[in-house]
């Protein structure tokens, strides 16, 4: 075959996934790169049919917005070379270049077995220049690459596009001459037989003048007897169409016999070379028989003579059209006695037949002609809350149809949904935006629906989960880019939780009249309870110019189901923190520190950071201070003192591990008080059994009340104890920030 005849095979290459399916699906392997090592020779898939690597390497792209690129690909840089090497032929190829800065070349060899000792390579060379033609040379984020692939054999006799490799490719070597050269998304179809079961051959596969040729595998055979193989031309390229370097010839007044082990239903070869003595004419017949011996086609006009610059005559014998129900059983090649038989002689090239009970040719007759699917009802884009589910569907005219849906953007069927082969389909619950499309197939082609692009909104948070509030704003935008979800607590109890992204604040006076403000973000949930000893009714808080009601109370919290990307924090309005100054009147004193009982920390992985600057823990009974068991504090814990009476016992209990995010002002910080308690209790600072504290330092620092009033840094006077009692050094430091 001519080369001038063979580089399309590049550029046609859109027409590969129709081509894929004409094979056996098991055949069909695609690959990505998210799993293979990142050594220069590797290989995917499983002995016999996985593909190597060699010379590739995997890396991550750096712009994960380039189309089929994944996360990974393989990559070849500035003058290297790489080959794509299989021990089974490949039939079709096609990959994507995911990125390219400079030319590349692309070679593609096949391996045929000449004799046992002997091996042949059909070489295949696109562009000697070393610029593959049609191969982007820059691909930029927003550039959508067109597949790119190879053909080794074609079901047509008549296309010229395939490579002739029926084999199969064994070897694809790319050489990057200039730059950087990234592929993606391999996808190949290994050779189980030319589509449609049709056997196929081009006679440079036998031995030279190898007699009684037998083509194909048992029951699928044709036997050739009585001719032999030829050289046609020394140089075949100068030669007639599909004339290569061997064909099968009869010699004057002689009979080739070509008999099919299983009837064919269609035959087709070309008429390589026929020679006639000077001013003979009609140098040979062809004859076809079917499996009752009756003679069904004869052509006895052959041209008497195919010179190199002719096409030859192409034969297509369809046994249907034929009348030959049971199939075409023989077909004969003669070669008319002549004068003088040294010049006479009839032969033909690239044989190929298809046998009755091929797909297709069930009854011997050509495969239906069928109408390609035709979409008259397009998925729809569509818009749905986070968590659900929902039927996209298509509607198409056509007969015998299949479907097959994929994720992302039409035509890429690199992510098939798995089990959707129907007009419908169930997207099952959705929590981030999909794009859906599917593709539609029949005998007559293929259909690509358009992008149904699924929005999903974001989740509705209710911010109030149980217990008496108000929500007195939402999505409030503060000054400093955070966003602020409102509740005012009207009973003694709330529970409540943030919106992605944003703050949920609760708020309060304590038993001092001071505003408090408790404010949450990331996972889990957080329940504010007063102690029903303390709660009073709502009221204007009389120390501030502001006529909103709050009710009053000790305060305890708990927090439930955190994680460390959950942050937490309680404080008190005053002038150092509050937007609006007019809110406090002149003169006005302000105890400035929440007074709070506890907070417990519970069925939760961790926290980001816990800012209880402006807050002093005290109480007479029970636990009072920071008991988070066993949770690690990802940044920081701030208090600003704990003080218990009577039977209180004080705590700053918390898991090992923290503290381990760096940040600015890490670890656990006391911030103005010395943890001296009024009962002489230790601060409980590791578990019953245990004497490991989730801190390695306390740091005493100075700071400022909420009312701008300085707390200078104090030393530690407490002493420290697991829960059973058991004394604990703890290593602190004093730091004074200026």
């Amino acid at each position: 075959m001519h080369l001038k005849n063979i580089v399309p095979v590049f550029l046609i290459s859109l027409s590969f996934p129709l081509l894929l399916r004409a094979l056996p699906q098991d055949q069909e392997v695609f690959l990505d790169f998210e799993d293979a090592e990142g050594s220069v020779d590797f290989s995917l898939g499983d002995p016999p049919n996985d593909v190597r690597f060699i010379g590739f390497t995997v890396e991550t792209l750096e712009d994960p917005n380039l189309l089929h690129s994944g996360s990974k690909a393989i990559t070849l840089g500035p003058g290297q070379e790489g080959k794509i090497f299989t021990d089974k032929g490949i039939f079709e190829i096609e990959f994507y270049v995911a990125e390219s800065t400079g030319a590349g070349r692309i070679e593609v060899r096949g391996t045929v077995d000449i004799a046992e000792s002997e091996v042949h390579d059909d070489f295949f060379l696109v562009n000697p220049q070393g610029v593959v033609n049609g191969l982007p040379t820059s691909i930029n984020p927003d550039t959508n690459p067109s597949p790119q692939g190879f053909i080794a054999f074609s079901q047509s006799f008549l296309d010229t596009t395939d490579l002739n490799l029926f084999d199969g490719m064994r070897e694809i070597k790319f050489s990057n001459v200039t730059g950087k050269l990234v592929i993606d998304d391999v996808g190949y179809t290994l050779v189980d037989g030319p589509t449609n079961n049709t056997v196929f051959t081009i006679f440079s596969e036998f031995p030279e003048g190898f007699q009684d040729n037998v083509l194909g595998v048992s029951p699928n055979t044709a036997t050739f007897t009585d001719g032999f193989i030829f050289i046609a031309a020394e140089e075949p390229a100068n030669f007639q169409l599909r004339s290569n370097r061997l064909h099968w010839k009869v010699l004057n007044g002689a009979t080739g016999t070509i008999t099919f082990e299983t009837p064919a239903a269609q035959v087709q070869f070309f008429a390589a070379s026929l020679q006639a003595s000077s001013g003979g004419a009609n140098d040979g017949t062809i004859q076809a028989f079917d499996t009752e011996d009756n003679l069904i086609f004869t052509d006895n006009e052959l041209p008497p003579n195919i010179r190199p610059a002719s096409i030859a005559p192409h034969y297509k014998l369809v046994a249907s059209e034929l009348g030959a129900v049971g199939g075409i059983a023989r077909v004969t090649l003669s070669d008319n006695e002549n004068v003088n038989p040294s010049f006479s002689s009839v032969a033909i090239d690239d044989f190929g037949f298809t046998p009755i009970g091929a797909p297709g040719f069930e009854d011997g007759g050509g495969p239906p002609s069928v109408t390609g699917p035709s979409i008259t009802t397009q998925p729809a884009s569509q818009e749905v809350q986070s968590g659900a589910a929902i039927a996209l569907s298509v509607a198409a005219s056509g007969d015998d149809l299949t479907y097959q849906w994929y994720t992302g953007n039409s035509g890429d069927t690199a992510s098939p949904v798995a089990g959707a082969t129907a007009g419908t389909l169930d997207t099952g619950a959705l929590t981030a935006n999909t794009s859906f499309w599917v593709q539609i197939t029949n005998a007559g082609g293929t259909a690509d629906s358009d992008t149904a692009v699924i929005t999903v909104a974001a989740p509705s948070v209710p911010l109030v989960l149980d217990g008496s509030g108000d929500i007195a704003g939402e999505n409030i935008q503060h000054a400093n880019g955070n966003v602020f979800d409102q509740i005012l607590l009207t009973g003694e109890s709330v529970q409540l939780q943030a919106k992605p992204g944003q703050i949920t604040r609760v708020s309060f006076m304590d038993e001092n009249e001071d505003i408090v403000q408790v404010e949450f973000s990331g996972n889990g949930t957080f329940t504010v309870t007063l102690d029903p000893a303390t709660f009073l009714p709502p009221a204007v808080p009389p120390r501030y110019n502001q006529s909103v009601e709050y009710v009053t109370g000790k305060p305890s919290v708990v927090i439930d189901g955190a994680d460390a990307n959950t942050f937490f924090s309680i404080f008190t309005v005053g002038k150092i923190n509050a937007f609006n100054q007019a809110l406090f009147p002149e003169g006005q004193v302000y105890d400035a520190q929440a007074d709070v009982a506890l907070v417990e920390v519970v069925n939760s992985t961790g926290l980001g950071g816990v800012q209880l600057s402006n807050t002093v823990f005290s109480g007479s009974t029970g636990r009072i201070g920071v008991d988070a068991r066993g949770v690690p504090i990802a940044v920081r814990l701030t208090v600003g003192d704990i003080d218990a009476d009577g039977d209180a016992v004080p705590h700053l209990l918390f898991g090992e591990g923290s503290f381990t995010v760096a940040a600015g002002n890490p670890g656990l910080r006391i911030t103005g008080g010395d943890l001296l308690q009024t009962n002489g209790a230790a601060v409980v600072v590791a578990e019953s059994g245990s004497t490991t504290t989730g801190f390695e330092t306390l740091i005493t620092q100075n700071n400022f009340k909420s009312d701008n009033t300085p707390q200078p840094t104090l030393s530690i006077d407490a002493t420290f104890a697991n829960e059973d009692g058991d004394a604990i050094e703890v290593t602190t430091e004093e730091l004074t920030i200026e």
